[in-house]
């Protein structure tokens, strides 16, 4: 497999009753047709593993608690710094995490993963496309991957299927959901995170990293009263243009429908718009001790200070004895440079700075073309 290709689809592993219900609520373009019957396919050759796993879990689940140790959710928007930040922090091995395999094979990850790990180690990319960060079935990721193949509840969905934005608005800023419906969410989401804790260790703590989280502060904690949240923000122009990229690069892959390019710029405008918005709205409720914002450009600058500015202010444990794991990694980058991106063409700046304006001064940012531009942090 090129390693700037992504041939498969997400939903490979999903439960038949959710495929149907998802083509059911969404109609599927005619070019799309051969990806869907591929889905369609691995679903029904998968179904037995599923059963065989949801047997193997049947008790098992119900031994998982986070009351002890409520989880660590690192958050912020898509191609902010999350992921970065991500493998950072877990460096510190008292913490768990998903890992790629168990997020991407996960309704049959527990009894294929002596056979399926190394041949998903062979067929992943060793680069992720939107960023060339390295990754292999054993690197930190996020759990909306897996919620997509658990539920239609998902943001996620919407990257799926562009055309039906309620995914994204239900379930990532949960406006206009039923009662029942965020009920639902909840269970399920917190079944997904006993898995995940089952599978990496229940005695560890998790370390959790999704941009989708972002606007679910208020129904996060509710189920995690005591939960630790580290927000990360960025330019904001970057963030656009290396969205946009993301869209381009691995997003598109997964389209089950056609959404031109204009429409993904207009997408990543309202995404970030509403997220960053609801976040604003709902930080307030995290108690002060377990919450931090940073910006990218210090973390990139100066990364064992901003971790240990972090470990200090939500009081994640003793810093010195994580420092030595992160700076071995941070070694282990090499060279590794993000990527450079052509400033905005001139419609798509005033727009950002008409919708996004917001987020410049919340953050501190330059915006560009402004008469009296804000000092850059």
């Amino acid at each position: 497999m090129d390693n700037k290709e992504i041939k498969e689809h997400q939903l490979f592993i999903t439960s038949l009753r959710l495929w149907l219900k998802l083509k059911r609520q969404n109609k599927i373009s005619k070019d799309k047709k051969v990806m869907a019957n591929k889905i369609t396919l691995f679903v029904i050759i998968s179904t037995p593993f599923r059963w065989l796993q949801s047997f193997y879990l049947l008790f098992k689940i119900r031994t998982v608690s986070f009351k002890e140790k409520p989880p660590v959710f690192v958050i912020g928007h898509w191609r902010s710094g999350t992921t970065h930040l991500h493998y950072l922090l877990a460096q510190d091995e008292k913490f768990s995490y998903l890992e790629a395999f168990q997020a991407f094979f996960f309704k049959v990850a527990f009894i294929s993963k002596s056979f399926m790990r190394p041949v998903l180690n062979y067929f992943m990319p060793s680069t992720r496309p939107q960023d060339n960060i390295k990754i292999d079935a054993s690197a930190p990721t996020e759990e909306e991957h897996p919620l997509t193949n658990l539920t239609e509840k998902s943001g996620m969905q919407t990257f799926f299927f562009p055309r039906n934005r309620s995914y994204f608005d239900k379930f990532n800023l949960f406006k206009n959901t039923k009662k029942h419906e965020i009920n639902n969410w909840k269970k399920t989401y917190h079944k997904m995170l006993c898995q995940i804790s089952l599978y990496q260790g229940k005695d560890k703590q998790l370390l959790l990293k999704n941009p989708h989280n972002t606007g679910r502060i208020k129904v996060l904690l509710e189920l995690y009263p005591n939960a630790k949240f580290i927000f990360i923000h960025r330019n904001p122009y970057d963030v656009f243009l290396s969205n946009v990229h993301l869209y381009n690069s691995t997003i598109k892959t997964q389209f089950l429908q056609e959404f031109n390019q204009e429409e993904i710029e207009n997408r990543v405008i309202y995404c970030y718009e509403t997220t960053l918005k609801q976040y604003i709205a709902d930080r307030e409720l995290i108690p002060s001790d377990n919450h931090i914002e940073i910006s990218y450009q210090e973390l990139a600058e100066e990364p064992i200070k901003t971790i240990q500015k972090i470990y200090e202010k939500i009081q994640l444990g003793d810093f010195k004895k994580v420092e030595n794991n992160i700076i071995d990694y941070l070694n282990s980058l090499g060279d590794y440079k993000t990527n450079q991106f052509k400033k905005p063409e001139e419609h798509l700046i005033k727009k950002i700075n008409e919708r996004w304006g917001f987020s410049f001064k919340e953050w501190n940012y330059n915006m560009i073309n402004k008469t009296a531009p804000i000092k850059n942090n």
